[in-house]
């Protein structure tokens, strides 16, 4: 029994630590997002969006150091690291801001609370597809690296 839950965590050993700072990092937007929210008087979309360039470079780093505990080898690398990164989540926040528009403009959650509620969800979401993301794309283990 232990041997196998030993298994277990060593074959999924990335997802913890993926999911305490995908945690931190859903704090990060939806703290950035609240307080753009409340203290400016710029449109959700723009809210969100700058919001989600704060939270990708958090989870850039975070990513990158605790979770996948990757080094790059030369300046190519890391910029090769940041682009496919930064892609991946770009096309995640495509989604996300699909998702907050249908909850907020036409579900009609609209209230402060409900553009919040939406954004927990789409947060849900992206943190899901990011991780596939960032395994099989920005942080791959490579035999060969070329970057």
């Amino acid at each position: 029994m232990i041997e196998k839950l030993v298994q277990l965590y060593q074959k999924h050993r990335d997802v913890i630590p993926y999911l305490f700072w995908g945690v931190a990092a859903t704090v990060v937007n939806l703290v950035s997002f609240y307080l753009l929210d409340r203290y400016t008087n710029l449109n959700y979309v723009i809210n969100y969006s700058i919001a989600w360039v704060i939270t990708v470079l958090f989870a850039f780093y975070t990513n990158k150091y605790f979770v996948f505990h990757n080094q790059h080898h030369s300046t190519k690398e890391f910029w090769y690291q940041l682009a496919t990164f930064f892609a991946g989540r770009f096309l995640t926040f495509i989604i996300g801001a699909g998702i907050l528009m249908v909850g907020v403009s036409i579900l009609k959650f609209d209230s402060s609370l409900g553009k919040n509620l939406v954004n927990v969800v789409q947060n849900i979401v992206v943190i899901i597809l990011n991780y596939f993301w960032a395994i099989l794309i920005s942080f791959r283990k490579k035999e060969n690296s070329s970057h």
